[in-house]
């Protein structure tokens, strides 16, 4: 039994060694992508057994010949030169305002006695009073556009914009009670601008944005927009990456007037890549 036992481990050894004489190290230099890009997507392709580390832009293989000849072909494709990329930032934005109202104006009555109601100059046919109704739209569009150009795989930031004083008012107590009035001016800086990190795979780009477009309000304020998602889609089409709508109306009546305004305001977001010679 025991002379049977030694010869089934001899036959495993003798069908193991050669499986592992088989494989090899090989050093692989990288000539434009890092260490860092490449292993992620090498090592599910490593057989049973088989090895791959990195460093200082070379890679050590240890594999058959077959395993290291489709590593080498995956290689390939990889270790290319990064592409260049124009990333484009469009900020569109569009308002609706519509106003309605009625008005009544003119003068009745006679040599005793007489109304007038509004303006005793508008008459019409003969007609001593008058009323106007009166129905008007307006509608305004715009857009900004911001660009940057990067590497695949590297990140991109771009920001235009200025800083506005902002006045502050600090009322501090003295020890004796007293009341200390300060006034000074804070600067905030306030703009346009995004972070943007493209990967391209064929003909597709993937993309991790932050936008920011502040504008300055009134008396020191400022109107803040933020936005940060990931994108994906084709090279050289346009991309949607949100918007905000906002909408206010206002009523208001007097002793022969009724009026309305609603004013409707929407801001669109959109990304394209193009791939650059």
């Amino acid at each position: 039994m025991r002379i049977l036992l030694r010869l089934l481990v001899l036959c495993g050894c003798a069908l193991v060694l050669p499986a592992q004489a088989q494989q090899s190290l090989e050093i692989i230099p990288l000539r434009h992508r890092s260490v860092e890009d490449v292993l992620p997507v090498l090592r599910p392709l490593l057989e049973q057994g088989a090895t791959l580390t990195g460093v200082n832009q070379q890679l050590f293989l240890r594999a058959s010949a077959k395993n290291r000849e489709e590593i080498r072909r995956a290689l390939a494709t990889l270790d290319a030169p990064a592409r260049r990329l124009l990333i484009r930032v469009t900020t569109e934005l569009s308002e609706d305002m519509r106003r309605q109202g009625a008005q009544v104006s003119g003068s009745v009555g006679n040599d005793h006695a007489r109304v007038t109601v509004g303006s005793d100059n508008d008459q019409r046919n003969g007609n001593p009073v008058a009323a106007r109704v009166y129905d008007s739209r307006s509608a305004g569009s715009g857009a900004s556009t911001q660009m940057v150009q990067t590497m695949d795989g590297e990140r991109a930031f771009i920001q235009m914009g200025a800083s506005i004083p902002v006045p502050l008012r600090q009322v501090t107590q003295a020890p004796g009670g007293a009341l200390i009035v300060s006034n000074t001016l804070e600067y905030r800086d306030i703009g346009k601008g995004f972070y943007a990190e493209p990967r391209v795979s064929g003909d597709r780009v993937r993309v991790t944005i932050s936008q920011q477009a502040d504008t300055p309000g009134h008396y020191g304020s400022a109107q803040i927009q933020r936005l940060s998602t990931t994108v994906s889609g084709r090279l050289g089409e346009w991309m949607q990456l949100g918007g905000t709508g906002q909408s206010a109306s206002h009523e208001g009546s007097g002793a022969f007037s009724i009026s309305t305004r609603e004013l409707q305001t929407n801001r669109g977001i959109w990304l394209m890549v193009e791939e650059l010679p």
